[in-house]
């Protein structure tokens, strides 16, 4: 079977990531890179061709795929500009950054029967789809809750090489949030209202440094977030998982998941129950430790999309799916500015 050519557009820190993993997959061919710092790329990759406009990429090279890797701000306008010309998508996180240009992009999407995947790259990890299995067959019961951090401090050159992140849209609710954010609407199911408070203390930017917020999923269960890119914590998912150099690796679990019958860890994966099956705050709780194994999750994000492409499975995370998780994000945001409960439900049936 004839590898898929691929064009990146967007060359900066994940776009770079990208590169590296599809430069050693067998079933893809680079044919094209856009980036506006089309000297210092060609530099990085002399045997590929760099665009300063990615219109050219697509209307020159004709890739049949491409990963848009470019700020959030241009996203749809990307993607749409891809749909129209029938070439498929990996878009990274988030899909778009307003419900408007996500609901634009759908319809082109939809359109140009395209394929699509939205890089939300923690659904192929190993260890969350073992914890997935384990909540979904009830291993501590119906959930009660949950309570997770991430918390961790970027470096000043982080916003010196990218000026957006300090600007609307670039701070950690839209850049590390929609992952924690998609994450538990994937293993807990889906969310219902949520309520949340911001402050940019810290960094003194325009967008927030740190916010809190309570969760309302559909099942009942209730969680809580708190997220800052300006405190040192080991309790981060990237930190404990493992799954970059870039990120030290700590081992600790950032998520605890409550239910009738036990508890679980993650990415720590340890269950918490009681002896035969008591639910009983005077008898003693035990660990047990589940292993699941390690994989890199845009090597297996790849090989996903390859098989969305030849059309051998379903799109783990299409467009619509990825706009869910947006729409849900901008909401703790609204809700932080406003100091108001949000409902998401008619949002949701009204994408």
């Amino acid at each position: 079977m004839k590898n898929i050519t691929i064009g990146v557009i967007g060359a900066g820190l994940i776009g770079r990531k990208h590169l590296r993993k599809i430069s050693e997959h067998r079933d893809y061919d680079l044919v094209g890179i856009a980036d506006v710092n089309v000297d210092a790329v060609s530099a990085e990759y002399p045997e590929t061709r760099v665009f300063a406009d990615y219109r050219k990429l697509l209307d020159e090279v004709r890739p049949q795929a491409v990963i848009i890797a470019s700020p959030n701000q241009v996203h749809a306008e990307t993607g749409i500009e891809c749909a129209r010309r029938g070439v498929h998508i990996l878009i990274e996180k988030p899909v778009t950054d307003t419900i408007e240009s996500a609901a634009a992009l759908m319809a082109d999407v939809r359109k140009g029967g395209i394929k699509s995947l939205v890089g939300h790259h923690r659904r192929h990890h190993l260890q969350v789809r073992t914890l997935k299995a384990l909540l979904g067959e009830g291993r501590i019961g119906d959930i009660v809750g949950v309570s997770a951090i991430w918390a961790a401090h970027k470096p000043a050159d982080y916003f010196k090489t990218a000026p957006w992140r300090t600007e609307p849209g670039g701070g950690p609710v839209l850049i590390n949030l929609i992952h924690e954010i998609d994450f538990l609407r994937f293993t807990v199911g889906e969310i219902k209202t949520v309520e949340a408070i911001a402050s940019n203390r810290q960094r003194g930017f325009v967008v927030e440094d740190t916010a809190a917020a309570l969760i309302e999923f559909d099942n009942g269960a209730l969680g809580t977030f708190f997220i800052s890119d300006s405190a040192v914590s080991p309790w981060t998912t990237e930190q404990g998982i493992g799954e970059s150099p870039e990120f030290p690796f700590s081992g600790e679990s950032s998520y605890r998941f409550m239910g009738r019958r036990g508890a679980l860890e993650f990415p720590g994966l340890v269950q918490w129950t009681q002896a035969g099956d008591a639910q009983d705050w005077n008898q003693p709780i035990q660990a047990q430790r589940i292993h699941a194994p390690t994989l890199d999750p845009y090597v297996a994000q790849l090989d996903h999309f390859r098989d969305v492409i030849r059309g051998t499975t379903p799109s783990l995370q299409p467009v619509e799916d990825g706009a869910r998780s947006l729409l849900a994000t901008l909401a703790i945001a609204e809700a932080a500015a406003t100091g108001r409960r949000v409902d998401l439900r008619e949002r949701y049936a009204a994408l």
